[in-house]
């Protein structure tokens, strides 16, 4: 007879913790809400903000970035990655180095 008690009280408790879990949860997820709310009022005041911004023509913007191909001071990048790739192939043939990155 005592164990249907212990079982019984073991049961009791069980039920007592998934309540106050329920509890928990419950108002997390109002917290939750709550800044979830705060977050969409923040969003509406970012796209206010970004409405009111104006942007410039594109008339005085270059069609392409500087050191591309075709324009000022292109060689002097190709030459760069030249020096680059001879060193790297350099490096790749000594015996120390090279076997650090094989």
């Amino acid at each position: 007879m005592l164990w249907v008690l212990v079982f019984g009280a073991i049961a009791l408790a069980g039920l007592a913790m998934v309540i106050c879990f329920g509890i928990w949860l419950w108002r997390k997820s109002l917290v939750l809400l709550d800044e979830v709310a705060i977050l969409l009022g923040r969003a509406d005041e970012l796209v206010g903000l970004l409405d009111q911004i104006e942007v410039p023509s594109d008339a005085g913007v270059p069609a392409r970035y500087p050191g591309t191909s075709g324009e000022e001071g292109a060689e002097d990048d190709d030459a760069e990655r030249g020096r680059l790739g001879e060193e790297r192939r350099r490096m790749a043939d000594d015996p120390v180095i090279g076997s650090v990155h094989r």
